[in-house]
């Protein structure tokens, strides 16, 4: 077992990937007064991420999106990469995602496009340093809040980690004939193509759609289309016909929240929505599916299978008790870190 004091080492961006940001749990607690939550759009890619660098609160990661982003270390961290593959590389060298490794100053962290989902998440040990704004430091792009500057990652920035000392390690050999070394116990369904059907609980406001609207979006394929992006994904496929209009007085809008305007093609609402919304919503879709929908890449089809609130309920205990025993094994896995230079 060992001990190791991590200075405040930073990273400088060679290049940013296609869109890199900051992001931890979220804002909870603001939408009241307008601010967005935003955090990952991948919650359990996020939260594994964390756990496995040893971050037992939520810490600022990096969400990279379909291409990941090229960094030089300068000084010594833990790192792990979660979520979708894009082959993250350490030193040009492909290295496994859910294991945590040791890197050094002058190591380059990198990697390609993805290859099986669309979002892969880069944790640091201590956390990425930049400001709190409203007790979070994920990054809301529209309002240029939260992470570095409000905004994606740019060529030449630096960027910060927290001091830490993570204690009672072991550091274990790493080389390029291990790059197949795969973490089955921790693999989540975040990097991973699945087109199960999407289980949506109907709401209150489920009853301003026409009986043949409802039928429709429980039994049509919808396809993601290029309108999408963290706030929101905008699908196409049968129409969701109302029995009046689309307009409501504008109410509060939760993460899989489905909203259906006047065109009658469904919204499917993410990490970054709009706190309130004006437009009725069929429905919500699940928690434990909102990982597997972020990870969909455009043009990727789409089924909706309706459920009670009860199935619901029902299924969402049972997934944060199965959640939980994998977040405490990730937790045990923290102790045990592949150094590449050993």
């Amino acid at each position: 077992m060992a001990i190791i004091n991590f200075e405040r080492t930073s990273f400088h961006v060679d290049a940013p990937g296609m869109f890199t940001t900051v992001q931890d749990s979220g804002r909870v607690g603001y939408q009241q007064f307008g601010m967005p939550v935003a955090g990952p759009m991948d919650g359990e890619s996020y939260a594994l991420g964390q756990a496995l660098v040893g971050n037992f609160e939520p810490k600022g990661a990096l969400e990279c999106t379909v291409l990941a982003p090229t960094l030089t270390l300068r000084g010594n961290c833990i790192v792990a990469f979660t979520g979708a593959d894009m082959q993250p590389t350490i030193n040009h060298v492909k290295v496994p995602r859910y294991i945590p490794f040791l890197c050094h100053a002058g190591d380059v962290i990198s990697g390609g496009f993805a290859q099986c989902g669309m979002r892969m998440y880069i944790s640091f040990s201590g956390g990425i340093d930049v400001p709190l704004v409203n007790g979070s430091v994920a990054t809301h792009t529209k309002s240029k809040i939260g992470g570095f500057y409000g905004r994606p990652l740019q060529v030449g920035d630096t960027v910060y980690l927290h001091r830490v000392s993570v204690t009672d390690v072991t550091i274990c050999r790493f080389d390029d004939t291990l790059h197949r070394l795969f973490n089955v116990a921790l693999y989540n369904r975040g990097g991973r193509y699945c087109h199960d059907p999407f289980r949506v609980v109907l709401g209150a406001q489920s009853e301003a759609f026409t009986k043949d609207g409802i039928e429709a979006f429980g039994s049509g394929l919808y396809t993601l289309t290029e309108r999408c992006d963290r706030m929101g994904f905008r699908l196409k496929g049968p129409t969701i016909t109302h029995k009046i209009g689309a307009d409501i007085i504008s109410d509060g809008a939760v993460f899989g929240s489905i909203q259906v305007p006047a065109d009658g093609q469904p919204i499917v609402l993410m990490a970054d929505r709009q706190t309130t919304g004006g437009y009725t919503k069929i429905g919500t879709v699940i928690t434990p599916d909102l990982p597997r929908l972020s990870q969909l890449p455009v043009g990727d089809d789409i089924r909706f299978h309706l459920i009670s609130i009860e199935e619901g309920q029902y299924l969402y205990k049972e997934y944060m008790s199965i959640w939980q025993q994998r977040i405490d094994l990730a937790r045990l896995q923290h102790r045990y870190i592949f150094d590449t230079d050993c």
